[in-house]
């Protein structure tokens, strides 16, 4: 996860830098998902569509949030592959 940031996080502003980048992902990531459960019940479903990309971005920043989304994806082996074809992994 991250392999490019971890490169970048080897020296010490590099690593400053990365824990304040994925400290404002988390927050964001949250603050969209609080945003989405009321979203979720207006006749317009934006509420969906804001809930996945907050996510998304939470899985992007936070590890626990990564195996959380990755462990319910693949319980849905359709989904699970069709996610991993997106990514450039092959089966």
């Amino acid at each position: 996860m991250n392999d490019a940031v971890n490169e970048f996080s080897k020296s010490r502003i590099g690593g400053i830098i990365v824990l304040v980048l994925r400290a404002i992902g988390v927050a964001l990531g949250l603050f969209l998902m609080a945003v989405s459960i009321p979203l979720f019940f207006l006749p317009i479903p934006l509420g969906i569509p804001l809930f996945i990309l907050a996510a998304l971005l939470l899985a992007a920043s936070s590890r626990t949030a990564h195996g959380v989304v990755t462990g319910f994806l693949k319980r849905f082996p359709p989904v699970w592959n069709r996610v991993k074809r997106m990514f450039g992994e092959k089966d």
